[in-house]
């Protein structure tokens, strides 16, 4: 008979082998079949425990096949479950059953238990959740009502006198940057006003103007958004104004608000938009590789392609000098990038400039979210004529998606006569068709008025390509397809979807307000200070009724650019500050997509190539994608949360230990979005179980030695050891410790333990195979190639993996009075 070592080594040695062997038998693999092929079927603790092949294949496998008859006993640790640290379970020494609950555990999952995944199961739940969670913050209706206010009116404001006059305004810019108007308050300016006129009048041009003087920096980026200075009366409508203002406002007031998922393009923009400002010179943006791929991809260059000693070459020599590196390229593609990013006439300001802030996020949706912008832009002006642009299929299709038009389904023969008609007749085929996109779209493309100047204009260069860009969110198309039908009150209040995103760009939630409200709101109008919606202390309803004004406007109301143009891009502003709740339709349409598609990531790399996913991914865990770069994000996921020091558990942040936790690819491998306690681990386990059994029927030691092999690095303290009486025993033997030593006291027992060993070394495999060695040598010397020891006294010195604790016994005990 070979030596306990000798046996140990030819299992451990090559343990994959050995499962295999162990898989082969005809009755393991008979049983595990059967296990597969119907543990997914049960649904409820009673099915499980009436099943008994099912019920005795999983108590085996958990190291619990002695107590597969104490049905009723197991019935109490499955309904109470774990969650609670005084369940019937967790109340017992012997861990095992915890593990067993754990991995059936119908308390928490109910009918999934048996197929319980977080990827498959968490993940929506939390995504759903997060959408619910924004509008029950305490100020959240407050920074909503605010962000609407200044959205509705920023755009008036044309000069520092225009600002200065709107103290609501002026406050709520100030409060963007962290700046407060009473805090500059003197005995000669009691209010803090002037010294702000005297900041935003100097501007941020010049190095030494007042903002840019002052150590804190707080004021410069507060001028440099309100840069009246520079852009006069257009400042207002700047992308740092329109955007960035609103987005800071919302960062200051600590509201964590879900955004859903979205495209990968406007992730990539809000991330540009809120970053690209602290940017002061070329080797900031060449070090931020996200910014400088967004900014190359923005003027058609490749990252991945360019040197960072070319870029850094190229932003150096700027374009002033025609000689410059930029300009003496033939390709003008850097010429552009170079122009809007202009350290070198601008310096730390190049990036504050509208070429930055808003040309660039503008040129980068162009050519990343769809070639087609790219392409309308830089052909549209050669469109002259109404034979023209029917003439270039891709041109015609472009402009009449932009107004919510599909020329795939429409003939060619309508759409010219359209054209040809214009708009200026009140008879006019556009006008007097009941679907009011055809006039909108003709109003823009607008021949029969203005001829060949009419695709020069900015409706048709600057306006359709916003529409565009607009139309690629799903609810957006939607409302711009169907709004034109709705002619009455009644009409809007008969289609939920167009409903709920009309008063969601204006701040009201659909869902939480009856149709007679709506329509009390509606009817009213707003002409009358006394009407029901003029009356409310919130005006969101003021807005919502004054866009869709059917009391003034009747069917026209929703032709009307405040309908039309207007309510889309609110819509879009205030989805992506994440102040609309989400729609019913795009949270199913998202959740069906992820349910479909997650079960078939097999690696990191297979979920990091998904966006649609990884975003929906992210947000349900209170991630806003648009923060997180692709590279954090691999790096959490490739540290795993088995170490202490992965870099999600030292993240501080528990949304990354659960996010890792759910797409674990480092330690499940193929199966992290798969896999369930009740299935490939149980199956693993019922292996391992196996194995150590056949083990123990002819050497004790050796089933001892396994036993201690699979446990040895989840070992964090040596009461665990003395809790274990098989894995104490094991070190007993270790140390040529008599058996009566297990009656000492137990703190000095680990005193003498830690004197001998180091607790650590169990976790390094080759310290633990030194240990086994000794004690697998030691075993033999004690006894020698014996069978396994049958004697009664065994039955409580065996591993608690077999046979039935004193513990437990009691609990039994306990459960028959």
């Amino acid at each position: 008979m070979l030596s306990t070592y000798m046996s140990y080594q030819l299992i451990a040695k090559d343990i994959d082998k050995s499962l295999d062997r162990i898989e082969n038998q005809p009755t393991v693999d008979r049983e595990t079949k059967y296990y597969l092929e119907n543990i997914t079927k049960v649904k409820t603790i009673d099915e499980f425990v009436k099943n008994d092949r099912l019920f005795r294949f999983a108590m085996k496998a958990h190291g619990l096949e002695d107590m597969a008859y104490a049905k009723a006993f197991m019935v109490k640790a499955l309904k109470e479950g774990i969650s609670s640290p005084e369940s019937f379970a967790n109340k017992l020494t012997d861990k095992r059953y915890a593990e067993f609950v754990k991995s059936f555990n119908f308390a928490a999952h109910g009918e999934l238990a048996t197929t319980y995944n977080r990827a498959q199961s968490d993940v929506p739940k939390n995504f759903i959740y997060q959408t619910e969670l924004t509008t029950g913050q305490a100020n959240y209706a407050l920074v909503e009502e605010e962000t609407s206010y200044f959205l509705e009116n920023i755009g008036n404001v044309k000069s520092v006198d225009d600002f200065m006059a709107n103290e609501r305004l002026l406050r709520y810019a100030l409060t963007a940057n962290d700046l407060y108007l009473g805090d500059y308050a003197t005995e000669g300016d009691p209010t803090g006003a002037g010294y702000v006129r005297t900041m935003l009048e100097g501007g941020v041009t010049d190095p030494l103007s007042p903002a840019n003087k002052l150590g804190d920096k707080r004021f410069a980026n507060f001028v440099g958004a309100f840069n009246f200075v520079e852009y006069g009366a257009n400042t207002t409508s700047r992308l740092a104004v329109q955007m960035g203002t609103p987005q800071s406002y919302i960062n200051e007031s600590e509201l964590v608000l879900f955004k859903g998922v979205p495209e990968t393009q406007r992730a990539e923009v809000a991330y540009f938009t809120a970053n690209i400002g602290k940017i002061t010179t070329p080797g900031q943006l060449i070090s931020d590789k996200r910014l400088l791929t967004f900014a190359l991809a923005a003027y058609g260059l490749d990252a991945k392609n360019e040197p960072p000693e070319r870029i850094l070459q190229m932003l150096t020599g700027g374009v002033s000098d025609p000689q410059s590196p930029a300009n003496q390229l033939a390709d003008k593609r850097y010429a552009a990038f170079v122009s809007a990013f202009n350290f070198a006439e601008y310096g730390s300001a190049a990036t504050t400039r509208d070429e930055a802030t808003q040309v660039t996020p503008m040129r980068y949706l162009e050519a990343q979210t769809d070639p087609e912008s790219a392409y309308f832009r830089a052909n549209i002006s050669t469109v002259k004529s109404v034979g023209d642009l029917l003439g270039n299929e891709r041109l015609i299709t472009y402009a009449m998606k932009a107004y919510g038009l599909d020329a795939r389904t429409e003939s060619r023969v309508l759409v010219r006569d359209m054209l040809l008609g214009g708009i200026t007749d009140p008879q006019s085929l556009a006008n007097t068709s009941s679907d009011k996109r055809w006039a909108a779209f003709v109003s823009v493309f607008d021949f029969a008025q203005h001829g060949a100047d009419a695709t020069s204009r900015a409706a048709v260069t600057d306006q359709t390509p916003k529409l565009y860009v607009e139309n690629l969110d799903p609810e957006t198309a939607y409302f711009r397809a169907n709004i034109g039908k709705v002619t009455t009150i009644e009409n809007l209040l008969a289609d939920d979807r167009l409903l709920s995103y009309a008063m969601a760009a204006y701040g009201l939630d659909a869902s939480t307000q009856s149709n007679d409200t709506i329509r009390k709101m509606l009817v009213g109008g707003v002409d009358s200070p006394t009407s029901p919606a003029n009356l409310l202390a919130d005006k969101s309803y003021a807005r919502f009724a004054s866009a869709f004004d059917f009391k003034t406007h009747g069917a026209n109301t929703t032709s009307r650019a405040a309908v039309l143009e207007a309510t889309p891009t609110r819509y879009d502003t205030m989805r992506d500050l994440g102040l609309v709740k989400l729609p019913a339709a795009y949270v199913k349409a998202e959740t069906d997509y992820y349910k479909a598609n997650v079960g078939k990531l097999t690696s990191i790399d297979d979920l990091m190539a998904d966006t649609r996913l990884l975003n929906y991914a992210l947000a349900s865990y209170g991630f806003d994608p648009a923060d997180e770069s692709p590279a954090k994000i691999r790096e959490m996921l490739e540290g795993g949360i088995k170490e202490d020091d992965s870099p999600a558990n030292k993240s501080g942040d528990s949304r990354w230990v659960a996010f890792v936790s759910a797409f674990n690819f480092v330690e499940h491998g193929e199966q992290a979005t798969s896999f369930s306690l009740a299935l490939k681990p149980t199956v693993d386990k019922y292996m391992r179980q196996t194995i150590e059994e056949n083990a123990g029927n002819t050497n004790e030691g050796v089933r001892l030695a396994l036993y201690f092999e699979r446990k040895a690095e989840t070992l964090t303290s040596f009461y665990e050891i003395l809790a274990d009486p098989a894995l104490a025993r094991v070190v007993r033997t270790a140390l040529s410790l008599p058996d009566s030593f297990a009656s000492a006291d137990i703190d000095k027992q680990v005193q003498l333990f830690e004197s001998k060993l180091n607790i650590e070394d169990f976790s390094d495999p080759k310290e633990l195979g030194k240990f086994l060695t000794r004690f697998t040598s030691l075993w033999e010397v004690g006894n020698p190639s014996s069978s396994a020891q049958t004697s009664l006294s065994v039955l409580f010195s065996q591993p608690v993996e077999y046979g039935i604790s004193t513990n437990t016994l009691f609990a039994i005990q306990a459960m028959k009075r």
